[in-house]
């Protein structure tokens, strides 16, 4: 199952194309908070929401590099970045680590968690696909991303600031309404971007 998703996945994230142009996406490689600005920007703008709900595109925040027509197109891209270790202590935590470096590309996720059972290497690879997902990005229009840190997204209003300045949004409570930084409760989890999948996908279970 893994190796064909991880080939669908290349060719879905190089190939990505849409009749209309979106608003902005929001774009993270996972673990870096994106799933509450993802929802609150659905207020103001067609964004990740709007295009997962009407392409039927799973994971779209999570593409790790822009496709010709997101290029051609200067859709305006807001990056989240984190350092590696809190990104892959996130993942790990919740055991994500296998599905996301699918969402990567990655045809072998498994390899060094069913088969080899080494802790050492996954990480290594992980943090291959990290450098892999920001290098990717590192040459897009800079007029057209806005590269944000984890840390300051939901505390520092100069940020949220920038991001309604970025992205043409005009109504007075936008940073008043910002989303709040709340901590993931480890017992009884579940995932919001799992919460936000099924929203969007009409699925029950």
């Amino acid at each position: 199952v893994y190796p064909v998703r991880g080939l669908k996945r290349k060719i879905q994230v190089s190939f990505l194309s849409f009749k209309k142009k979106p608003d902005c996406l929001v774009i993270s490689p996972g673990g870096c908070g994106s799933n509450s600005l993802v929802n609150y920007l659905n207020r103001y703008t067609k964004s990740n929401i709007h295009f997962e709900r009407k392409y039927k595109f799973f994971g779209l925040s999570h593409i790790y590099k822009p496709s010709s027509f997101l290029k051609k197109n200067k859709v305006k891209i807001i990056l989240i970045k984190r350092s590696y270790n809190d990104i892959y202590n996130s993942m790990i935590s919740r055991g994500f680590v296998r599905n996301t470096l699918n969402f990567f590309g990655d045809c072998f996720p498994f390899l060094y968690i069913n088969i080899f059972k080494d802790d050492k290497k996954l990480k290594k690879k992980y943090f291959y696909y990290l450098d892999f997902f920001y290098n990717n990005w590192k040459n897009y229009n800079r007029k057209s991303i806005l590269i944000v840190n984890y840390k300051d997204l939901y505390k520092n209003i100069k940020i949220q600031k920038k991001i309604q300045k970025f992205l043409n949004i005009n109504k007075k409570n936008f940073t008043k309404n910002f989303p709040k930084f709340k901590k993931y409760k480890k017992k009884g989890f579940i995932d919001p971007s799992t919460i936000l999948s099924r929203r969007i996908y009409n699925l029950k279970n």
